[in-house]
């Protein structure tokens, strides 16, 4: 299965009525854009409508008109972010194998816009904390994180012990760097 058809088991959370597009098709333009650097709802749309031929002929879209940034918009705000990040984690498993002594990177980024109770002394906001395997350059697990429910190291610790990844070799930030952090360590 390649990672269009792990898409299309994604919760659709748009109603029947008027859908031009597969559900797996908008991802995978969304994805395709974020890939050249256009992360905006208006630039992802630009980018659909400047490689239309392309995408037209690839994906055999019958359509008149590419999605609109509206379309977009609305999609990612409805997405079902567990049935995204659990398709992708499939589709990971099976595409990106590890061998000992690959080098595994984790680290949280804040997204943007996410911001809530930003006139209080403690803001929250969404953070996506991923693990990035240096030899496949290829992100192999992504968790959300809300600032406010749980923090980063927590996350990344879950992450470990969730996956059970050994004889690999983990960097992080100085973030998880703490006298008493031999919960994860194998003997």
């Amino acid at each position: 299965m390649n990672l269009l058809d792990y898409l299309g088991q994604v919760t659709d959370p748009r109603r029947k009525q008027g859908q031009r597009f597969k559900l797996n098709t908008l991802l995978i333009f969304i994805l395709m854009s974020m890939l050249c650097g256009k992360y905006q709802y208006r630039e992802i749309a630009r980018f659909c409508r400047n490689n239309e031929k392309y995408l037209r002929k690839r994906f055999g879209i019958k359509t008149k008109k590419m999605p609109s940034h509206v379309t977009i918009r609305g999609l990612i705000k409805a997405l079902d972010f567990e049935s995204l990040q659990k398709s992708f984690h499939q589709w990971t498993k099976n595409y990106v194998q590890l061998e000992e002594g690959d080098w595994i990177c984790g680290d949280g980024k804040a997204i943007s816009s996410t911001v809530s109770d930003y006139s209080t002394s403690y803001q929250n906001f969404v953070s996506l904390v991923s693990l990035f395997s240096q030899k496949r350059q290829q992100v192999l697990h992504v968790e959300r994180l809300e600032n406010k429910k749980s923090n980063e190291a927590k996350v990344v610790e879950e992450l470990l012990s969730r996956l059970d990844l050994q004889g690999v070799i983990f960097t992080f930030d100085a973030l998880h760097c703490k006298k008493n952090a031999t919960k994860n360590r194998r003997k």
